[in-house]
């Protein structure tokens, strides 16, 4: 049964880190954000006028295609999500929506970490591997920037479904700390038999 965690939050703050350690003990599969992006940039450039409705539609494909499989065990999905940017919260409204017609549970984690211990982050072993975009440390850094500025990256106490939703400070949480948080805050969305210890 392809249930959705949805961990968000800004850039560098650990959403591929925590969604591996999460994939590692569930049995989910991590989906993040630039499995579909960076094919996307590569092709046609960040700044091409399309990039973000072709790398939307990418993403519900692939989505379709995990709910369509009765024996998928699940996905964890990472995203920056711009409360401020009205197409995004349109765009986790749908994907949530999609998971919910399915008779699917979905679930959302927001990640939390100060702008210097991101920038700090940028330019890791992981985080170059996951993420060839993010090769020119300086570009990234700069950008991390940018956005913290231009960006409501963060939901500020005002998520939509909070009923649904948890907050993790990954300064103060390892990965796998923050995997235990989430098996142990929704230990119903994961099956029993396939969390490891």
């Amino acid at each position: 049964m392809a249930d959705l965690l949805v961990i968000f939050g800004p850039g560098a703050v650990g959403k591929a880190s925590v969604g591996q350690a999460l994939a590692a003990r569930t049995g989910f599969r991590l989906f993040h954000n630039h499995l579909t992006a960076d094919p996307v940039a590569q092709l046609l450039g960040w700044d091409h006028p399309q990039f973000a409705a072709l790398t939307w539609d990418l993403r519900m494909q692939l989505f379709r295609a995990a709910l369509a499989d009765a024996a998928h065990p699940g996905v964890i999905f990472t995203f920056v999500w711009a409360f401020n940017v009205a197409e995004d919260g349109e765009c986790m409204a749908a994907l949530r929506d999609l998971f919910l017609a399915h008779g699917r549970r979905v679930r959302f984690v927001e990640l939390s970490a100060a702008l210097p211990t991101r920038l700090a982050r940028e330019g890791t072993p992981q985080r170059l591997q996951m993420k060839p975009a993010k090769h020119d440390v300086a570009s990234a850094r700069s950008y991390l920037q940018q956005a913290a500025a231009q960006y409501q990256d963060q939901s500020l106490g005002q998520f939509p479904w909070p009923d649904d939703w948890m907050l993790i400070d990954t300064e103060q949480h390892q990965p796998e700390q923050a995997a235990e948080q989430i098996i142990a805050r929704w230990p119903q969305l994961f099956a029993a038999e396939t969390v490891q210890a």
